[in-house]
């Protein structure tokens, strides 16, 4: 990202030092865009959008539940790591529940996640972060796996079923806090009563005293981008399938 950016700022330079108008203009269009994503806070301050209605939930005030529910995205079975897991930068989410369940909110966690292709089969996220927490013995019962899961619907509506079976009132939802709105609504429509335990809150807004305007190059500034992109797309084809 730091060479992208320094070699289309040489280049816009030269085309203004030479006084190619039309060009110069033509590349100050990608050098805004790209100096906004990786020299600003302005990825940060639209992430923090979406996770500030969600700060200052404190994990006492969070009610008794059936059940603590933390949804995919922590990691995926990876054979080649001591523990059998490589974690990723949904880890939060997992201990989250963990640690509600162990400070007694609950006495049942349920694991959802995605799936993963190897050797032709496909491996289950929650599948393999519950063989690790259950070899822990931290928790009073066994986690429940949701199997794969293609998405946060999958999950809300694998989890929908297991409310009906097994006579569940209410959940507690663990999930990141940028995706919390979608998730809540996305449980809500399939019918299950969720308590909301967000986490994973990364933006740098919440997480730095003062924010630099102007600064080197930084991968961060594209991926906050990424996650606040991916939850302003994921709500519209969401509400157009009619799953929120």
């Amino acid at each position: 990202m730091g060479l992208a950016w320094l070699g289309l700022t040489a280049l816009l330079a030269f085309h203004i030092w030479r006084r190619h108008t039309s060009l110069a203009a033509l590349l100050g269009i990608p050098w805004l865009l790209l100096t906004l994503a990786v020299c600003t806070p302005v990825p940060s301050v639209l992430l923090a959008s979406l996770e500030r209605p969600w700060t200052g939930v404190a994990l006492s005030a969070l009610p008794t539940a059936d059940a603590v529910v933390s949804l995919g995205g922590t990691g995926e079975p990876s054979e080649h790591e001591l523990v059998g897991f490589h974690f990723t930068r949904g880890t939060d989410r997992l201990m989250t529940a963990v640690e509600l369940v162990r400070v007694g909110k609950s006495d049942t966690l349920v694991l959802g996640g995605g799936g993963y292709v190897r050797h032709a089969k496909w491996g289950s996220e929650a599948d393999a972060v519950k063989r690790w927490i259950d070899s822990w013995g931290v928790l009073k019962n066994p986690a429940i796996s949701l199997g794969v899961c293609s998405d946060t619907h999958d999950e809300a509506v694998k989890t929908a079923t297991l409310v009906k079976e097994r006579g569940w009132k209410s959940i507690i939802l663990v999930t990141s806090a940028s995706h919390m709105n979608r998730a809540e609504a996305t449980f809500r429509k399939a019918g299950v009563n969720v308590m909301c335990a967000p986490c994973n809150v990364t933006s740098t807004v919440f997480r730095q005293d003062r924010l630099d305007w102007f600064h080197a190059p930084h991968p961060g500034g594209p991926e906050a981008f990424g996650i606040w992109f991916h939850e302003v797309l994921g709500w519209l084809v969401y509400r157009w399938r009619g799953w929120v």
